[in-house]
C-alpha cells in the first residue's frame, strides 16, 4: 500500500474507490439519425429518475454511503454498536442509475484499517434487493477505528462502499 504521513487510511480508501470506479461506464445503443448503424453512447439518467434512498420504518439511526452508481442506507438493528457485542443491521439498496446496474452478489464485513484487519466472524445475509437487506452476526472486538464494507458483485466486477466508524 502506498503511504503518506499520517494518512494511510485515508489513501487506502481512496485507492479502493479508484478501482472500483474504474470499470467501463454502462454504454447504450442508439442509432445515429444519419445512419442505419447504432452507435455506443454513455447513459446519464436526469435528476428526477434518482429517489431518495431510505430504509423503511427506520427514521433515526441511518447512516449513508455512496458512489456515483449506487446508495446504501443502513443501521444497527438494536440500537447502539458496542464493543465485543454481535449486531445486526439492516441496509437498502438505492441505484443512483438508470437502469440500475446488475448485482450477482452481496457481502458484508468490517474491517479495521489500522490494523489491517477483519472481523473474527462471517455475517450471514437475508432479504432479497430491492427490499431491505439483514446482515446478521458482525462483532467488532477491538475498540478503535472500523468500517462497516459493502461489497456488489456483477461477474468480474465489484463495487465496495465502506461507511467509517469508532468505537472506544
Amino acid at each position: 500500500m502506498i503511504a503518506a504521513r499520517g494518512r494511510p487510511a485515508a489513501l487506502a480508501r481512496a485507492a479502493l474507490l479508484a478501482a472500483a470506479l474504474c470499470a467501463p461506464p454502462i454504454r447504450a445503443l442508439a442509432a445515429d439519425p444519419g445512419t442505419s448503424q447504432a452507435q455506443p453512447q454513455t447513459q446519464l439518467p436526469p435528476q428526477a429518475t434518482v429517489p431518495a434512498c431510505r430504509l423503511p420504518g427506520a427514521e433515526d439511526g441511518v447512516r449513508r454511503t455512496r458512489v456515483p452508481e449506487l446508495e446504501i442506507a443502513w443501521r444497527p438493528v438494536a440500537g447502539a454498536i458496542e464493543l465485543g457485542r454481535p449486531f445486526s443491521i439492516e441496509f437498502v439498496l438505492c441505484p443512483r442509475l438508470t437502469p440500475a446496474p446488475p448485482i450477482d452478489r452481496i457481502t458484508v464485513d468490517a474491517w479495521m484499517p489500522a490494523h489491517r484487519h477483519g472481523m473474527n466472524y462471517r455475517p450471514t445475509l437475508a432479504g432479497t434487493p430491492p427490499a431491505p437487506l439483514r446482515a446478521d452476526g458482525l462483532l467488532l472486538h477491538m475498540p478503535g477505528r472500523w468500517e462497516i464494507v459493502f461489497e456488489l458483485r456483477a461477474g468480474e466486477r465489484a463495487l465496495r462502499l465502506t461507511d467509517g466508524l469508532v468505537l472506544r
